[in-house]
């Protein structure tokens, strides 16, 4: 960079802090004291189930009885199909639960309440940033009808965005909609709730609000930031180091040195696609572009999440122009119950991406980090993904070879 470049973004930096009311009102918009951001739980999700369980629990010190528990149960079943609900929001208006039993982490779900009278069990699964594994929302059914025969089932999947469950059963529920029903029962019972309560929960939808939902005025100030100081910006972003860039660095070398025929192909700073150049000699070719990257049938995208707080390894079936080939794949998978080294991670399919194998690399909630435990962990799952390829070529070879 010479002279006359470093004086002009020296300037672009300075007028950025300088010349910047926006900012200010931003970082007084998001800056505000927190309990929840205090504590260092915003992405928690044991935390936010603990949280959840005092809430919902009518004898707790909330005073509040059945308050919390009738507003957000009623809400939910208003959002849920009629045939899953165990009864209906008319029926729960005004009727006095008896008997309610909240417990966290029973038989290893995050949330379930038994409830007397009505004879009713609800249980909650609370994902944040985890995803389904090893078929739990099934095992947790069977484990619900198994130890509840007597009792009216609810199936509840609680995720930030209100991910599709696999299993049927499960209604998916989302953060956005927690927010509207606590809201709206906060300000209806707004004289009856005692002042430490409601600034509690204030903090909470305050929380929700700045985290996990759109918010318009924050999105005003961003968009008139980065209208106004775009070069400046755009050079931060452009000379700040991204953690990412090194971990999937990381995550390729190491492929590399347990089997060094891998194709490697789209690769960017946050994300990169692989495949065992074996695979291309034993699944026939299935687009134009075969000898310019993997084939499309089975192969693994590194990604980086998109906030660049979390890293992850994808292992999926991609499209393709053989349908019913790939069908039989995909059925082969999933009869195989991991033999094969990968293992459908959801029950509903679709013919485009479906999932096979994720591996949680890291997750931080000041931001993805490129440190040692970090590119350790990289090294793990690729070892991983390793010995899982290796199986699922001999598989290969006796289902298509």
């Amino acid at each position: 960079m010479d002279s006359s470049d470093h004086s002009e973004s020296l300037a672009l930096l300075e007028r950025f802090v300088v010349e910047n009311d926006a900012l200010a009102d931003l970082e007084a918009e998001i800056g505000r004291l927190n309990i929840f951001d205090a504590l260092g739980i915003v992405h928690a999700e044991i935390r936010h189930s603990n949280f959840l369980a005092w809430l919902l629990d009518p004898h707790e010190s909330h005073g509040q009885g059945q308050l919390f528990l009738n507003a957000i149960l009623m809400d939910v079943l208003r959002n849920a199909p009629q045939a899953d609900r165990p009864l209906s929001p008319v029926d729960l208006d005004g009727a006095d639960l008896r008997g309610v039993q909240v417990r966290r982490e029973w038989q290893n779900i995050d949330l379930l309440i038994a409830i007397d009278e009505p004879r009713v069990v609800i249980a909650i699964e609370n994902k944040i940033f985890s995803g389904e594994h090893s078929d739990q929302l099934k095992r947790y059914k069977k484990t619900v009808h198994a130890h509840f025969p007597n009792h009216r089932p609810f199936f509840v999947f609680l995720t930030r965005e209100g991910d599709e469950p696999s299993e049927g059963a499960w209604c998916p529920y989302d953060y956005g909609q927690l927010h509207t029903a606590l809201e709206r029962c906060v300000r209806r019972n707004e004289d009856s709730i005692g002042e430490e309560i409601h600034v509690f929960l204030g903090h909470y939808l305050a929380m929700l609000r700045s985290r996990f939902m759109d918010d318009p005025k924050i999105d005003e100030l961003v968009d008139k930031i980065y209208r106004n100081h775009r070069q400046a910006l755009d050079l931060i972003f452009e000379r700040k180091s991204d953690p990412r860039k090194n971990l999937v660095m990381e995550f390729q070398n190491r492929l590399t040195d347990l089997a060094p025929d891998w194709l490697f192909s789209d690769r960017t700073s946050s994300s990169c696609r692989f495949t065992p150049r074996e695979w291309l000699g034993v699944l026939p070719a299935i687009n134009s572009r075969v000898q310019m990257e993997p084939s499309g049938w089975v192969f693994g995208s590194f990604h980086i999440g998109s906030n660049s707080r979390r890293a992850w390894i994808e292992v999926v079936v991609g499209p393709t122009t053989e349908p019913d080939t790939r069908s039989k794949l995909v059925d082969a998978i999933k009869a195989s119950k991991s033999s094969s080294g990968f293992k459908l991670s959801r029950q509903k399919l679709t013919d485009r991406w479906t999932r096979v194998r994720t591996i949680l690399i890291a997750r931080d909630n000041n931001g993805l980090v490129d440190d040692d435990e970090t590119r350790a962990r990289v090294r793990k799952a690729a070892d991983e993904i390793h010995k899982a390829t290796e199986q699922m070529t001999a598989f290969l070879r006796e289902h298509f070879g």
